[in-house]
């Protein structure tokens, strides 16, 4: 006895499925689901993870799209003889693919884009033509990508830009005139960059701040070199605050015009090691500590002072004041040109010192300092110049008189 056929019975099964198909004939076309209005208008494309992954952005696509997905593919560039047909683009994802190079003006015929997805690529510089004609652009995203170098009118044509994430790239430094023409501008997302905190980002620290981030992302923002700022904030976590050691005020402290001010020889030392700086230097509530006073008073009740009380021929007496001084270990140090010197160990908040067998009508330089791994930061340092000769009449000089009158006398009784 032969078996039933099965196809009669699923076929009430397979009947709905193979009419909704005849219904949208254009649901799935090539390798994209693709979502249609009326006489073929494309609302939206989806092109992602397709097996094998896309390598060059398909031309197959109707023009008309408004919502293109083509993340989690291989492409490796975006030209613009690629994208100049997709002029009704108000969304384009392209997040997760291996993108290296954009070409100047590749996006130049998608006037109408609001959002731009590039996270997660090879990109290592916005140039200034990468972003041509994006007048209307909005939301930028660009984070997990190898970006070094933004030039600073990488964004001037895109005004209407008010979110751009560049977070966990490899930013050291940033023009502050990069972002000062995007008024609309409300979130910058800056997290996870190695910055280098030298006297060229002050200038950016300074608009940062300013910025007032609405993400307020301020404890992600942190210095990577050089090794002495270490670990160091960029800015308060709170935008209303000012953490005393973060590195705007810290850089505002030593640097002038973008360099150095002249005679500081280093930054300060690292937040934890011997010099003992660490939360004790907060008062123990660690470096994002809001102080209930100004920031400009109590910077100075942390930032010790010395003065001179008096100073003769040889010899000069100090006064010496220093914050908390169990905080970490001041030193007093001398500075002869390139030569320099341990005096003594700081230990008290007040300390009068009498310096000895100093030479006469000489310049004298002493600084309270504190050392940390061979790196030597300077608070505070005075000059002095002992007295001369002049100024005081010697017992020398007056024995040396006597003998020459009692000579000239006896050579007069002598003739």
């Amino acid at each position: 006895m032969q078996s039933a056929s099965p196809i009669p019975t699923l076929l009430p099964l397979i009947l709905p499925s193979l009419l909704l198909l005849s219904n949208f004939p254009n649901m799935v076309r090539g390798d994209c689901w693709l979502i249609e209005g009326d006489k073929g208008y494309v609302w939206l494309a989806i092109c992602s993870q397709n097996q094998p992954p896309y390598e060059t952005i398909p031309q197959h696509i109707n023009n008309t799209v408004h919502d293109l997905r083509l993340n989690e593919n291989k492409l490796k560039a975006v030209l613009f003889s690629s994208m100049y047909r997709f002029t009704n683009l108000t969304d384009l994802n392209l997040t997760k693919n291996e993108i290296s190079y954009i070409e100047d003006g590749a996006f130049a015929g998608q006037a109408n884009l609001q959002v731009l997805q590039l996270g997660y690529n090879k990109l290592t510089n916005l140039t200034e033509g990468m972003m041509r004609g994006l007048g209307r652009l909005q939301c930028l995203f660009l984070q997990h990508n190898l970006i070094e170098v933004i030039a600073t009118n990488a964004s001037w044509e895109c005004p209407s830009l008010s979110s751009i994430d560049l977070s966990s790239n490899k930013l050291t430094r940033i023009d502050p005139s990069t972002f000062t023409v995007l008024n609309r501008l409300m979130v910058c997302e800056l997290a996870a960059n190695p910055f280098h905190c030298g006297c060229d980002l002050y200038s950016f620290l300074t608009w940062l701040e300013f910025f007032n981030n609405v993400s307020h992302t301020y404890d992600r923002l942190q210095c990577e070199t050089p090794r002495e700022m270490f670990g160091y904030p960029l800015l308060s976590p709170v935008a209303s605050g000012h953490a005393i050691r973060n590195a705007k005020n810290i850089l505002y402290h030593h640097c002038r015009d973008g360099v150095m001010i002249a005679g500081m020889t280093s930054l300060p030392p690292d937040l934890e090691g011997p010099s003992g700086i660490g939360s004790d230097m907060f008062g123990g509530v660690g470096p994002y500590h809001q102080p209930t006073t100004s920031s400009s008073s109590a910077e100075n009740n942390l930032s010790p002072k010395i003065i001179t009380e008096h100073v003769t021929l040889s010899s000069a007496s100090l006064v010496v004041k220093i914050p908390r001084p169990y905080s970490k270990m001041y030193i007093l140090t001398q500075y002869n040109q390139t030569f320099v010197s341990d005096v003594m160990n700081l230990k008290n908040t007040k300390e009068r010192i009498t310096l000895n067998k100093l030479k006469p009508h000489n310049n004298y330089t002493f600084c309270v300092a504190s050392i940390s791994k061979s790196q030597r930061y300077n608070h505070t340092c005075l000059n002095f110049t002992t007295k001369g000769q002049s100024q005081d009449v010697l017992p020398s000089t007056t024995t040396h008189y006597i003998m020459t009158i009692v000579g000239c006398l006896f050579g007069m009784l002598i003739v």
